[in-house]
């Protein structure tokens, strides 16, 4: 970031002309948004011409309809990419073995390792042998030992007894003090094939991530290693990515070839299965193999409505099967599983509730109907501080956040020589408010069952991924914000704003009462903007404090406009006011 900042910069006297933004009001506003501010002066729309195809007229209808269905979710899922495809984007980085000597003992000795031999006795020694090329090293006195092709313990337990028959009272000590180098060729289907030093703890892995990882028609899952003409080892990274596999059979030795063969066949799994996208599969392998790989049935799996659409003589079919026949159906390059799913929602449930957990609930289920699903409310719970999370709302809201962002740092761009720079900076700390402040995706709902019988219609009709939260009831008020003492106040009856505001120590000189905010424990959010004086509270029924409340007291911006204030602040605090609500339900809930 800083190289960026330092190349922006040399290019800003031409922005600065074109944009009329000048180098004293970039330096004025807070960091993050001055790289905003930067960018958003650098950056070039990019228009992309959207992209059709044609679909296949061999398809029949059903199907066609069917595969409609997830081709949306197969585009937001990313599940095209073929399995193990990033495997190795983060493995050079992680996973590249390091020259250190302190390994375990099952590391196999060859040329160019180097040994630390000490013995402490009757006979002093400390020296370093490094294994020669035939494979020896040669200690006085006892004279030549030939390492190569044994494991530090075995080559430790050699010498020691070599030792031990030589010089009475003496006791060796040997350390691994330098790993070899060794040279590796990578052939085939690797992105960048060629020969490669590494060191003599690699295996195939690391030689293969040096190339750079498997290339587009490369396969996952027969990789050989050669070795003076025989393969030794076969590796399939299947087994390494679903299996766990770590150790590998050969170690690399210099003059090693490994060879990346070509991909298998390709096939593809969409739905009802908890890992769906494209596996390559083996000559022998079936339907169920390819299940297992796409780790097995999802919840919502009708494992009584599979289907199989494969083409065969440059003709679509689409194969109904029974569960019982997947294991006989050896699968064809460029098959297609679909496992129809239920039509069910999943909704977690937690907090005062007697059976909290995860539901599968038919699509129209309402808010009430999972309250009694889960067993009711436990004589704790709170309903009115009842949390519905919506993963929807959570979405929207984020992108509306990022929309108002965007416009306020181009108005602020737009009016920075106009606009006053008591304005300005008051514009962009807002906007640095903004950008750091947490949306929600709550949804306000009505959790009172009692209310809810009397009016069906306030009886929320809940959605995929919803998250509900039942809090124990709370005899807390919090007050946030511009108060000396922000925190938790203990609730009492029928005490007004001003009760809570004095209990926290009262409101410093910066605070802006005129914006003041409470967030009520079903997450009503209020604006008291109406208040007539600065700690003269009306005491009326419109600003009851209910236990779990949330008083926001905000910085004043002191932007001239009071258009601009309730435009800019409001959403602004609305969104920090919800966060604190949020961690303030939750906070109470453990």
């Amino acid at each position: 970031m800083k190289k960026f900042i330092i190349t922006i910069f040399t290019l800003l006297p031409f922005f600065l002309v074109s944009q009329e933004v000048d180098q004293t009001f970039l330096d004025s506003l807070p960091e993050e948004v001055r790289e905003d501010v930067i960018k958003s002066m650098l950056e070039k729309e990019d228009k992309e011409e959207p992209i059709y195809r044609n679909r296949s007229t061999m398809v029949d209808k059903e199907f066609e309809e069917y595969e409609q269905e997830y081709e949306k979710e197969e585009d937001e899922d990313d599940s095209s990419k073929l399995f193990g495809e990033d495997f190795f984007d983060s493995f050079q980085s992680s996973f590249m073995p390091i020259n250190e000597p302190n390994l375990d003992g099952s590391y196999v000795l060859d040329f160019g390792d180097e040994l630390e031999i000490q013995l402490i006795g009757q006979n002093d020694l400390i020296d370093t042998f490094a294994i020669k090329r035939d494979g020896s090293i040669s200690i006085p006195d006892i004279g030549k030992l030939n390492l190569s092709g044994l494991s530090l313990n075995e080559a430790s337990a050699l010498i020691k007894a070599k030792v031990k028959n030589t010089f009475i009272g003496t006791e060796a000590y040997i350390s691994l003090t330098n790993i070899r180098d060794i040279r590796v060729l990578v052939a085939g289907n690797a992105f960048n094939p060629g020969i490669y030093t590494l060191n003599g703890n690699s295996n195939i892995l690391h030689a293969l991530s040096m190339a750079g990882g498997i290339n587009e028609i490369g396969s996952y899952r027969n990789i050989s290693l050669v070795r003076r003409d025989e393969v030794i080892e076969n590796l399939d990274i299947y087994d390494v990515l679903i299996s766990g596999k770590s150790t590998f059979a050969k170690s690399l030795r210099s003059g090693d070839s490994v060879v990346v063969r070509s991909v298998g066949k390709i096939v593809a799994i969409e739905s009802g299965v908890l890992r769906p996208g494209r596996y390559e599969m083996k000559d022998n392998e079936s339907l169920n193999d390819l299940i297992d790989f796409a780790n097995n049935f999802n919840l919502k799996a009708d494992k009584k409505n599979i289907l199989l659409k494969r083409i065969d003589g440059g003709v679509s079919k689409v194969i109904n099967l029974d569960l019982k026949d997947l294991d006989s159906y050896i699968v064809k390059n460029g098959d297609t599983l679909f496992i129809r799913e239920f039509k069910f929602n999943t909704i977690k449930i937690a907090g005062a509730v007697k059976n909290p957990g995860t539901y599968l609930l038919p699509l129209g289920t309402t808010l009430s109907q999972l309250i009694i699903d889960a067993g009711g409310y436990e004589p704790s719970a709170y309903p009115f501080g009842g949390y519905l999370n919506s993963q929807k709302s959570l979405e929207i809201n984020e992108k509306a956040k990022d929309k108002l962002y965007e416009k306020f740092l181009n108005n602020l761009i737009r009016n920075s020589v106009t606009r006053s720079s008591q304005d300005s900076n008051s514009l962009s700390l807002i906007l640095k408010q903004l950008k750091n402040a947490q949306v929600t995706g709550r949804v306000i709902a009505e959790f009172d069952l009692d209310i809810i019988n009397a009016n069906s219609e306030l009886d929320t009709i809940l959605e995929d991924e919803d998250e509900i939260l039942i809090p124990n009831i709370t005899q807390q008020v919090y007050v946030q914000g511009d108060v000396n003492n922000p925190g938790a106040i203990r609730y009492s009856s029928g005490k007004d704003i001003n009760y809570y505001i004095n209990k926290s120590g009262g409101a410093l000189d910066t605070a802006d009462i005129k914006t003041l905010f409470v967030v009520h424990p079903n997450g009503e959010t209020q604006s008291l903007s109406n208040i007539r004086s600065r700690l003269s509270f009306i005491n009326s029924k419109d600003e009851l404090i209910y236990p779990g409340s949330i008083i926001y007291i905000p910085k004043s911006s002191n932007l001239s406009s009071n258009i601009e204030i309730a435009s800019i602040v409001a959403p602004i605090l609305s969104s920090v006011a919800l966060s604190i609500t949020s961690l303030s339900v939750l906070n109470n809930n453990n």
